[in-house]
């Protein structure tokens, strides 16, 4: 049965007493010196979850929200993938694509947003196109950078001993850029569900950003904190999980074993 070692137990002991002061200095503020603003005490988001716990709606935009998030987050990584590939492995391609890419990469996919309401309405297609947008470009860069790394006296050493260009990837180009396609698949995947979340709250598609907008139409503040706490457990939870996942694929990578010794 697998144990938690000290340092692990020190840092959620640490994360815990972190959210328990903010707890109580979030209710310290609300009750005292912010009384008269439209904040929610602690005793009332608690209780807004729990009534979210029981409700099928709530769930239903969970479900709904998570798999725009999920489908979008995969389109992005077989496409910005596939797409490093090919990039990193020719020096013309890298050279000439790297400015395009970097150009492309900052520009934030809620720009493009009222097109996509235009094209393809308020639906989850619109926020799914949206999540591929803004991932995709993180998992190129990283993916080319990362094929682009490959040691030359190794590649040379792989062409004369005539491996096939599978065989290369696999032995050679998969193992170096493996950890740059972790870091942009975390980079993406973090940025996913931002990106859902605004395609619900500006473009007014089905999900928790939608049932936020309607909270605060109707003036329900312990909802509308009851959801942006739900949004931070969601975000919490996918890094927790694809940190694992990377732990797992990447145990060999010496990035990770010196977390494990740690």
């Amino acid at each position: 049965m697998p144990t938690l070692r000290p340092g692990s137990l020190r840092r959620y002991a640490v994360g815990a007493a972190s959210i328990g002061v903010t707890a109580l200095l979030w209710q310290w503020a609300v009750t005292g010196p912010l009384a008269d603003k439209p904040f929610a005490t602690v005793p009332e988001i608690l209780g807004r979850l729990r009534d979210f716990a029981g409700d099928p709606l709530f769930w239903s935009s969970l479900g709904e929200t998570f798999r725009v998030a999920a489908i979008g987050l995969v389109i992005s990584v077989v496409l910005g993938v596939a797409a490093g590939l090919l990039v990193g492995q020719s020096d013309l391609a890298y050279r000439s694509t790297r400015v395009l890419v970097e150009f492309l990469k900052p520009i934030p996919p809620i720009v493009i947003l009222p097109l996509l309401v235009l094209v393809l309405g308020p639906t989850g297609d619109m926020g799914i196109f949206l999540v591929a947008f803004g991932g995709v470009f993180p998992l190129i860069t990283q993916t080319a950078h990362g094929v682009h790394d490959v040691d030359p006296v190794a590649a040379e050493t792989a062409r004369s001993f005539r491996l096939t260009r599978w065989q290369r990837i696999r032995t050679l180009v998969a193992p170096t850029a493996l950890p740059f396609v972790a870091t942009g698949v975390r980079i993406s995947a973090s940025a996913a569900l931002v990106i859902a979340l605004v395609s619900e709250i500006i473009g007014g598609a089905p999900g928790l950003g939608k049932d936020l907008v309607l909270a605060q139409t109707t003036g329900d503040y312990p909802a509308i904190y009851a959801l942006v706490v739900t949004f931070g457990v969601l975000g919490v939870l996918i890094n927790a999980v694809l940190a694992a996942v990377e732990r797992r694929a990447l145990f060999w990578h010496s990035s990770v074993r010196s977390e494990v010794t740690a």
